[in-house]
């Protein structure tokens, strides 16, 4: 064989081989970046989810999302539709920014014809620089440049885990997906014991600041609420936004207080609601003062994740207009009930079933 022949054959196996392996992830397509599976069970889990949510936005039929961090997992998408009507998605980011919800709504809006968003709002990730993602996303899955998908195509983990994943489950479906997706309900040991694990219940006071009658965004809140959250709402002023509180358990309350900083947390909270009241294709739901959620702990794994019956309860007490924030003034007294709930605990010292009876 002479060199020329050899070259010619180096290349043509190099080029077949290069082929072979874009053709596979394309024709697989593990996380449904071109199409939608249908002949497997795509590897959607906690840890695939900032891949996974890229094709979900892009591929999966839907006119309506729900965007937040992990306290949005455990919803089931059926639920919503049956409820509130639409078709509903989840594209949650766990420990996501604003920024990172910001690059789901972005997808999201991009693709589809929105008609509902519902969003859960974490005030304490308000801190986050607006601009910065608190989970770094794999940008070349959500823009539209074929060319950097090169980083999908030779990804060492799409061709050695997740597409032998898929041909492992070739030929099945799972029709529940769209709820089971990214849930960790059943995983996790619930009560009192989780949910103080690291806190230490003390009848120390701690100063803490006055509430604010006028209360003020921080420059950092302020700014993840005008660019990661208003421009969607002005910009769509036909999709409807249903932002919620997520009920966090007592036990997080009295860490904020035993650290300091539950005045400031509670004071960007009103600020956050008074800046989104005044539009009329939002509605707000608080459920950070339902003390029959919050003072029970046998309703979390930790300080803050609560089970999946509190998310379906979430699903119907907005599907029926209950805990409603329709004024600056409700979202005050509820945030007066917690202090009050965390005055209570404080004073006992420790935290007993019958205390918030």
């Amino acid at each position: 064989m002479t060199r020329k022949h050899w070259a010619i054959l180096t290349l043509t196996l190099l080029i077949g081989s290069i082929g072979g392996i874009v053709s596979s992830v394309v024709i697989i397509d593990p996380f449904e970046i071109y199409h939608q599976a249908t002949a497997f069970i795509p590897p959607i889990t906690n840890g695939t989810q900032i891949y996974s949510n890229a094709g979900i936005a892009k591929q999966y039929e839907y006119d309506s999302v729900i965007i937040g961090s992990s306290m949005t997992e455990n919803f089931l998408p059926s639920q919503f539709d049956a409820l509130l009507g639409g078709r509903f998605v989840k594209l949650p980011v766990n420990a996501g920014s604003p920024y990172n919800h910001k690059q789901m709504m972005d997808m999201a809006f991009a693709t589809h014809d929105v008609r509902r968003v519902f969003y859960g709002i974490d005030v304490e990730l308000m801190s986050y620089f607006y601009t910065t993602p608190k989970c770094e996303m794999p940008d070349y899955l959500y823009d539209d440049d074929l060319l950097n998908d090169i980083h999908y195509w030779f990804n060492h983990s799409v061709l050695l885990e997740y597409i032998p994943q898929c041909l492992a489950t070739w030929g099945q479906r799972d029709d529940d997906l769209r709820d089971t997706m990214y849930t960790w309900g059943d995983l996790y040991t619930y009560g009192p014991e989780a949910a103080l694990a690291g806190i230490t219940i003390s009848s120390a006071v701690v100063e803490q600041d006055a509430p604010q009658e006028d209360p003020q965004l921080d420059q950092q809140t302020r700014l993840n609420v005008e660019h990661n959250i208003v421009s969607f709402i002005t910009a769509h002023p036909k999709t409807e936004f249903i932002f919620f509180f997520p009920p966090y358990s007592i036990a997080h309350w009295y860490d904020f207080y035993a650290h300091g900083s539950l005045q400031s947390q509670l004071t960007q909270k009103e600020a956050v609601v008074k800046a989104l009241l005044p539009y009329e294709n939002v509605q707000i739901y608080d459920f950070q003062a339902r003390t029959d959620w919050i003072c029970d702990l046998d309703n979390y794994i930790d300080a803050t994740h609560y089970g999946p019956w509190i998310n379906e309860e979430i699903v119907l007490a907005v599907s029926e207009g209950r805990d409603r924030i329709i004024s600056l003034a409700q979202v005050q007294a509820n945030d007066a009930v917690i202090r009050q709930s965390v005055d209570t605990l404080r004073a006992a010292g420790a935290y007993t079933d019958s205390l918030f009876d």
